[in-house]
């Protein structure tokens, strides 16, 4: 293994020492290279999430009548005190709403301050519809009877709060710690690398201590809260172990053996430092 580090331009794609190698499109995507339409696209799909999740929270029937045809049961999300809410929704709808809301304005705030990296146009629009995808299905299961988690009292704030099930208040905390965790893992890193005489240095301290990709692992977090507070029990776990999987099976490996290349000895370092990848004492 190399002892001095590499610019992203010079990492010959290939294989890691551990015989994984991501493919030829992740070497390209970690190139520093500002990507304006990239940028765009992205910017302006992740925002688009909103207006089309309130669409389908306040007026559209389409979920609810997919919902039936499929012979399950839909409920009303809305209430006649739904006023408690914002813009026409009932204080559970306003909570799914608020939730697309963090996610999409995390992930903006990411790409337009953080990300440096070549993202094409086709790779925004492809991890915007995922994102999206993943909100609306979340949408869908908040109509759906069997995995509703609407509060028995959605007259106010408080009242929802109080009759909300279990897995909401653990829900939300997930989805808050997570989101903090993802979005404060990368600014660390970011002021790190701003200092010239952490050119070409991999980071381990602050969040990524604790977890070489914490910010994977913050992302898996949140968006496990959010799948709770819609879907229940059986869909977080779910989505739990689909992102912990995807994430321990292709993304951690594929940075892994980026850092590899681009850090040498130093990267080996690192993992003996912080052994967990994605969560501290988890994995």
């Amino acid at each position: 293994m190399s002892d001095q580090p590499k610019r992203p331009e010079e990492i010959q794609a290939g294989p890691s020492s551990s015989g994984y190698d991501p493919g030829q499109w992740y070497w390209e995507s970690r190139k520093k290279r500002s990507n304006p339409m990239g940028t765009a696209v992205f910017s302006i799909l992740r925002l688009a999430d909103l207006p089309l999740q309130y669409y389908l929270l306040r007026y559209s029937s389409f979920l609810p009548d997919l919902i039936r045809r499929i012979g399950g049961t839909a409920i009303p999300l809305s209430s006649p005190l739904s006023a408690t809410g914002i813009a026409g929704l009932s204080p559970y709808q306003t909570l799914i709403l608020g939730l697309a809301a963090g996610s999409s304005a995390k992930q903006i705030y990411w790409k337009l301050m953080i990300n440096d990296t070549n993202m094409t146009s086709g790779s925004s629009t492809a991890i915007c519809a995922y994102n999206t995808l993943l909100n609306t299905l979340n949408t869908g299961l908040a109509f759906w009877a069997v995995t509703s988690q609407a509060p028995a009292d959605q007259g106010s704030f408080l009242s929802s709060l109080t009759t909300a099930p279990a897995a909401v208040p653990v829900g939300l905390t997930l989805y808050t710690v997570g989101i903090f965790v993802e979005w404060y893992s990368e600014i660390q890193r970011k002021r790190f690398k701003s200092h010239p005489e952490n050119k070409d240095k991999p980071y381990s301290d602050g969040l990524f201590g604790l977890a070489r990709s914490i910010n994977y692992g913050g992302y898996t977090l949140w968006r496990v809260g959010y799948s709770l507070i819609c879907g229940g029990w059986t869909w977080g776990a779910l989505v739990a172990v689909w992102l912990a999987g995807d994430f321990c099976a292709r993304a951690i490996p594929s940075m892994d053996a980026y850092c590899e290349k681009r850090y040498g000895s130093q990267w080996a370092e690192v993992k003996k430092k912080v052994p967990y990848g994605l969560l501290p004492w988890i994995y």
